[in-house]
Formats: C-alpha cells, structure tokens, sequence
C-alpha cells in the first residue's frame, strides 16, 4: 500500500514574539483539519513538538495534501511555514494519529523537508516519479509564492472563500460591498492561483489514480 506522508514546520519558530500563543493555534489548527478533511486521512493530523506537525494519507487522496498545507498557511498567516511531502510504503503499522509509524513515506517526507530547507522554498515534494516530482515542486512553491505576498485583507476574504462562502456572503460578513471582495481577489491573483492550484492537483491526481488501480488489481 502506498500512502503520501506530510511533514510540517514553522520557520524560525523559537523567534516568534508569543510563541506559546501561536502553538496554541497550532494545536486547534489540528482538531479543525481533522475534521475538515477526515475523508481523506488515513491518521490524523498531529502536532509533534509544539512547532512541527504531521499528517499521512493514501496515495488514492494525494491531491488533498496541498488544500491541508494551504489551509494551515492561510488560517495561520502570522508564521512562515514550511512542509514536505512524501510517497512511500509504510515499514510499521497503521497508527489512528500520525505518530509512532515508519517507512518509505515518512523518510520521503523527511528528505522532502530537508531539501526545501536547504533550498529555502516552503514546500516540498520527494519518492514520486522524477518529471512529476519536479512539476510538482516548481508549481507548489509558486502557489506559495504568490500566496505569501497576499496582504491581510486579502487572506481574511480567501479564507472565507475556502469555507465554501460565496463572494456575496463574503461581502456581509466583512461589512464591505461585492465589488471590494472581488478587488481583494484579483488584485491577490485570485484566479492564476486557482488556475495553478487546479494543474498541482491534477498531478497529484495522477498519483491517486494509479495506485487506486493497482489496488484494484
């Protein structure tokens, strides 16, 4: 069985003014992924040493990986934050939590973390198949990219659009007219980093689905 593992960490975290508050938020950023993506977990998103996190999934769910490192990103704006992400097997049995588990997956994760922090890019992908795994990470950084520039008002209204509300719904609950959503959207590059988003995931895809195939066999 091939599962895609994910490793997470804050940047510089030990120089964060309030840090006890912002692991605070860490720690509720876990239960609110869980179950906002409990679909697609195979053990839950845990944070592991106040300041990293991780999380495992089927390879069949892949394309779920980027929507939980955009959501932890944007919910938590105030930190850098770096992840990794890898494909493997699994040497230990399946954990409920994604803790106390070894193999292909989380080495991959590992070294996928490891090459972003050397490379000083905030997302990394490691263990998938070569032209994949370079597709994925030069289109996953430029997400990251072009979402660390979006200025506050500009992440509080998509991170509204993320939960599903409409940009009239959004216009209420932030006391401004449609027309300032919109303008926060485009001027964010709202839909170029949908667009990018939608290619990212569509790769990942590929992923799901020949190992749901092979699973079928």
């Amino acid at each position: 069985m091939q599962y895609v593992a994910a490793k997470f960490d804050m940047v510089g975290s030990r120089k964060l003014h309030r840090r006890s508050d912002v692991q605070k938020h860490f720690l509720h950023m876990a239960a609110e992924i869980n179950v906002k993506f409990s679909n697609y977990l195979e053990a839950e998103f845990i944070v592991t040493h106040g300041d990293e996190a991780q999380v495992l999934l089927k390879a069949s769910h892949a394309k779920w990986v980027f929507r939980i490192f955009e959501h932890l990103s944007i919910s938590m704006a105030e930190v850098d934050l770096r992840c990794g992400v890898g494909l493997g097997t699994l040497s230990t049995d399946l954990q409920d939590i994604s803790i106390g588990m070894d193999g292909e997956a989380w080495q991959n994760a590992k070294q996928a973390i490891d090459n972003a922090k050397k490379k000083r890019q905030t997302i990394g992908f490691f263990g998938f198949d070569s032209e994949l795994q370079t597709h994925l990470n030069a289109i996953g950084n430029l997400l990251c990219y072009l979402q660390a520039r979006w200025t506050k008002e500009q992440t509080e209204t998509i991170l509204l659009l993320s939960q599903n509300h409409s940009q009239k719904e959004i216009a209420t609950l932030l006391g401004i007219s449609q027309a300032a959503v919109s303008k926060r959207l485009s001027a964010a590059g709202w839909q170029h980093y949908y667009c990018g988003r939608e290619s990212l995931e569509m790769l990942l895809m590929k992923v799901g689905y020949c190992y749901s195939n092979q699973a079928s066999l």
